[in-house]
């Protein structure tokens, strides 16, 4: 360890030596998800942040590079694959046709690890946590409603996506959104009404690109971080509407919308949960069917020793 930097040649030496195998991820803040993700192996894993390694920085590319270098290093006894793993996001490599070659390295699925978050396992999760409701409530129909819902609301991502997706494509197109923008953008009346002008245009683009406006689609090609936020957004206001369904009995009524004691409905949310902490706890939930191709990846550095 070199000042307050890891050596990369150390962590490779390390992982031979305690037969503890390592992930290197882009970022500080992905340490505490894969770490999780970690604990569904049955195995020890230590997550190291690429920027906690000399030489490197945060992100995809250092990440990239780390790997290329230790593929440089003098052969040895044990196999790179079987010690190490680099972890990054997906972005829209796959459309630039810049997914790297080198290996050991797992692309996600999806623009990033926060797309996987938007699903029916979180709704269920975030209802169990934030309402009174009990299991008998919180049926698979209901979060399966609740998650059709709030897609047709994050569809309104879908040409914000396909300008950004284009702009990072075509190097001389005249943008007026990318990837660079906060998710707040999105609501500026002005920054709308250009994006949505071009809606014929885009939908040549998609066909050229294979996408529809779809949820898999947002995943792929939407910011994971727009993503999130929007799902936690219209997640919160969609629970807070549950109590409205219930009382005209849409949706299975509680015991208290039965007697009608609407004040008491077992849906209403529990006080203190805001957006962020509805984001917060999302971000929290690793337990989703989604997450199963990284943890399989994971387990099978060590069934390739």
């Amino acid at each position: 360890m070199a000042g307050n930097f890891y050596e990369i040649d150390e962590l490779l030496n390390e992982a031979v030596m305690t037969n503890v195998p390592i992930l290197i991820v882009e970022g500080i803040d992905d340490i505490s998800i894969y770490s999780e993700l970690a604990n569904r192996v049955p195995f020890d894993i230590e997550v190291y942040a690429i920027e906690n390694i000399e030489g490197y920085e945060e992100g995809c590319i250092h990440v990239i590079s780390a790997i290329e270098e230790l593929n440089t290093l003098p052969n040895t006894n044990h196999a790179l694959s079987n010690n190490i793993l680099g972890i990054i996001d997906k972005d829209v490599r796959d459309f630039r046709e810049e997914l790297p070659e080198v290996e050991p390295i797992l692309v996600l699925n999806y623009y990033s690890i926060e797309s996987h978050f938007v699903s029916k396992t979180i709704v269920n999760y975030i209802l169990t946590i934030c309402t009174k409701a009990n299991k008998e409530l919180i049926t698979d129909d209901l979060c399966k409603l609740i998650m059709e819902e709030i897609e047709t609301k994050l569809i309104d991502l879908y040409y914000f996506s396909l300008e950004s997706l284009k702009n990072s494509i075509e190097p001389d197109y005249e943008e007026n959104f990318s990837y660079s923008f906060s998710c707040g953008r999105i609501k500026d009346s002005n920054t709308r009404e250009l994006v949505l002008s071009k809606q014929d245009d885009l939908d040549v683009f998609a066909v050229d690109m294979g996408v529809t406006p779809c949820l898999d689609t947002l995943k792929s090609i939407t910011k994971g971080k727009w993503l999130i936020d929007v799902f936690s957004s219209e997640l919160i206001c969609t629970i807070n509407n549950l109590k409205n369904e219930c009382k005209e009995h849409r949706i299975t009524s509680c015991k208290s919308c039965v007697t009608e004691a609407y004040d008491k409905c077992l849906y209403r949310i529990k006080d203190g949960f805001t957006k962020k902490a509805i984001k917060s706890l999302s971000l929290s939930n690793i337990n989703g069917s989604e997450f199963d191709y990284i943890v399989d990846a994971i387990t099978n550095i060590k069934q390739r020793a």
